[in-house]
């Protein structure tokens, strides 16, 4: 029965290829600050909420107002960015829209704000498949910490032991495990060294199916 089952999506990197407007957003934040941001901090970084980030770049000093200001600068860069440029990464689609027909529950369980998911799903145009959408706005703690997909499972309703996340991030990986959830990696952000912990790595969801999934629950 698979309406016992959850499927957990990450959006940067799953759902959309976010990355490259991130870093945009993220270098174009840094030069109105006078900071250097780099490809490998952002690397380091990419799954991790903003203000965390940016309290990383800036160091303490910096007072907390401040940084959370920084950080709504930060998101609206990227939301005036991916207005319109957004396409599904391969597979999601298919994958999304099989599971639905198996019953499956489908959740998002995000880092970024609410108002960038909701942007992304309606671009995308699969808000109706998700029964719920976890945002950094539900959590304390964002990731590595397991909280935001903990929050997904507890909404509808399925333990986190029936519970699949698919990430790409390797915070996003430490937080499934740490929820006690069963995780798929895609390596549109990463390489495989930094994804060994998830249960399988795959190169995009174009190559999976939903008896795949199954089978990872069986295990």
């Amino acid at each position: 029965m698979s309406d016992k089952y959850c499927i957990i999506f990450d959006m940067d990197g799953v759902l959309a290829d976010t990355g490259p407007i991130h870093f945009e957003s993220w270098v174009m934040l840094a030069n109105q600050i006078g900071q250097k941001f780099t490809k490998e901090f952002f690397d380091q970084n990419f799954g991790r909420q903003s203000i965390p980030t940016i309290r990383e770049l800036v160091g303490m000093k910096i007072d907390q107002q401040t940084v959370e200001q920084w950080a709504g600068k930060k998101e609206e860069y990227y939301r005036e960015l991916v207005k319109d440029k957004i396409e599904p990464l391969p597979g999601v689609i298919r994958l999304i829209k099989e599971l639905k027909e198996r019953k499956f529950k489908l959740a998002v369980g995000s880092s970024g704000p609410l108002e960038n998911v909701a942007l992304i799903l309606s671009s995308l145009r699969i808000t109706a498949y998700f029964d719920a959408v976890i945002s950094a706005a539900d959590v304390k703690n964002g990731k590595p910490a397991p909280d935001v997909f903990l929050i997904a499972a507890k909404k509808v309703g399925i333990s986190p032991e029936n519970c699949v996340v698919i990430e790409d991030a390797p915070v996003g990986i430490e937080a499934a495990k740490k929820a006690g959830m069963t995780c798929i990696a895609l390596r549109t952000t990463h390489c495989n060294v930094d994804l060994l912990e998830a249960d399988l790595i795959i190169p995009d969801l174009s190559l999976i199916t939903v008896n795949d999934i199954l089978i990872l629950f069986e295990k």
